[in-house]
């Protein structure tokens, strides 16, 4: 009896030495996750570190070109905006000539019809002109 007491006290030993070292590999290989992680954990800021200042470097190449693009861009909407305020400096010339052409035809216009109003070969019976009555009449339907 003693020999199957001890011998089955063996078997427990060895099934308990065989747990144990389950026990421990299994904590190795957490041990080696969390040191892995740890170290993850650790480079993790200089890698976000590094691809902020890659992004950055991106981002002002990005601008440096959109700035190189926008230039030549900026110089044609420059020079299209030149040629239209001449274009308006001409029309303002233009329209400043019409009108004053315009003034002086109304002008010449109201000496002519005060010429004729004063004329004595048109004036015909208290001072209506006899042009004015002729058109009048002429003008009216009862002489059709």
């Amino acid at each position: 009896m003693e020999l199957e007491t001890l011998r089955n006290a063996l078997i427990q030993l060895s099934e308990e030495q065989k747990e144990i070292k389950r026990e421990l590999s299994k904590l190795a290989k957490d041990r080696r996750l969390e040191t892995e992680i740890s170290s993850n954990c650790l480079c993790l800021p200089k890698e976000i570190q590094m691809e902020q200042q890659k992004l950055n470097s991106e981002l002002q190449e990005g601008k440096e070109e959109g700035c190189t693009e926008a230039v030549p861009k900026a110089k044609e909407i420059e020079d299209e905006m030149q040629k239209l305020v001449l274009q308006n400096f001409l029309l303002k010339a233009t329209i400043e000539k019409k009108t004053k052409k315009i003034e002086r035809l109304q002008q010449k216009l109201k000496r002519q019809r005060a010429k004729l109003a004063s004329s004595p070969l048109l004036l015909d019976q208290g001072s209506k002109p006899a042009l004015a009555q002729k058109s009048v009449r002429f003008l009216s339907p009862t002489n059709h």
